[in-house]
């Protein structure tokens, strides 16, 4: 006789339920097809007109989840630009299901977050669960401080660390030790080291060097072989935020470019999981043919690592004190539209788009830390490769 146990128990109520709710009149499936032989994972898109009427009933909207095979949920974000964003793993060829049905979704934890820091002169930081941002703000811009391009922060860790970092280190600490410096020099300095964001403290830091430079994918436009650095922007506004994405608006300060009054606009989106963020970005004012051009800067102390491809360029960075962190920084910016030429230029290693004109573009810049999940240059060329083969192939998604 076959023993009946409370776990086989359980297990078949669960399963009764499961059948019962993706059979259901309110229930939806989504297919997700990964035509590659990559593994892939990844945030997939489904517009929300497939979605959310099935879900409006008597003139109500039913809260819902979106559960997988086994009938555990996954998370899902409903985005600005009316997209219900699923994360999704597929193995090489296959197809994952996933089953959206009636009923109260759990809270998933905050993995892509962004905020302004006015403590820190106004910077905009964002991060996701691999890496860590930031640009300069008006406060900054005020000072004359030349600080141009985007920031990288490196963190080893999926939680969330930057609002801690700028909390600790510019509401506590800075006033503690330039207090504690006045008085014992070495004590100000011990003080900072244990406590500063510019030190590795377990879960990451700032190393990068960024200065008056486009630093890690920032994007400029050019007037014969001279970069227009950007500077600070004026005005942002988060239009995303969640378990999935964030997405920001930025629009830097006007700048004059041949005579043009242009103001530019970027569209910054970074997905949970992923080492690179996608930047779209377009000029108002600009009424005749420039280049454009992104990159990475090439410090002065290592300049060999650099490789271009024929549509990204990659850089191996030292940090700005490779002797005391040890732990370089991979950093790139990738060019999937359109033809672009990448070479060394003025300091930076370079994709340059000829005859822009300021219309939408769209490109990717990013990073990853040789502490966390990229190991060796070698591993970091594989995944840019993998990202440009992900590009060319996205994750076939229907719903049904």
């Amino acid at each position: 006789m076959k023993r009946i146990t409370s776990n086989s128990i359980i297990l078949s109520l669960l399963a009764f339920h499961f059948s019962v709710l993706t059979t259901s009149a309110q229930s939806l499936t989504v297919e997700v097809k990964n035509p590659t032989a990559d593994f892939r994972h990844e945030v997939v898109a489904v517009p929300t007109s497939k979605v959310l009427p099935t879900f409006h009933i008597a003139g109500q909207d039913v809260p819902f989840r979106v559960i997988e095979g086994a009938g555990l949920d996954v998370p899902y974000q409903l985005t600005h630009d009316s997209l219900l964003l699923i994360e999704a793993a597929v193995r090489p060829k296959g197809t994952a299901r996933f089953y959206i049905i009636p009923g109260q979704p759990p809270k998933f934890p905050t993995v892509c977050h962004g905020a302004i820091h006015p403590e820190r002169k106004d910077d905009f930081a964002w991060e996701n669960d691999r890496g860590c941002y930031r640009v300069y703000g008006p406060a900054l811009g005020r000072t004359g401080e030349r600080s141009y391009g985007i920031d990288v922060w490196t963190k080893n860790t999926p939680e969330l660390v930057v609002d801690e970092r700028y909390h600790i280190e510019d509401v506590v600490m800075m006033p503690r030790v330039d207090s504690l410096r006045r008085v014992n020099r070495q004590r100000g300095d011990s003080l900072y080291r244990i406590n500063s964001y510019h030190h590795d403290h377990g879960r990451g830091l700032d190393p990068y060097k960024v200065g008056a430079t486009l630093g890690c994918g920032a994007p400029a436009l050019m007037i014969g072989d001279s970069i227009v650095m950007p500077y600070v922007f004026s005005s942002y506004k988060v239009l995303d935020e969640g378990p999935l994405r964030l997405t920001v608006h930025l629009v830097q300060g006007k700048t004059q470019v041949n005579g043009c009054d242009v103001e530019e606009h970027r569209l910054i989106q970074l997905d949970k999981q992923s080492n690179f963020n996608r930047m779209t970005v377009w000029y108002e004012g600009l009424d005749r043919f420039v280049s454009f051009c992104s990159g990475v800067v090439i410090q002065r102390e290592d300049p060999d690592p650099v490789v271009l491809g024929p549509n990204y360029v990659s850089y191996t960075d030292p940090t700005d004190q490779p002797r005391l962190h040890q732990a370089p920084l991979y950093v790139a910016a990738l060019f999937p539209n359109g033809t672009v030429e990448t070479r060394r230029h003025r300091g930076h290693a370079l994709g340059i788009l000829s005859d822009y004109r300021g219309e939408p573009y769209t490109y990717y810049f990013g990073s990853a830390w040789s502490k966390y999940d990229v190991r060796t240059p070698q591993e970091w060329q594989a995944r840019i490769e993998w990202f440009m083969r992900s590009l060319a192939a996205p994750l076939e998604v229907t719903v049904k």
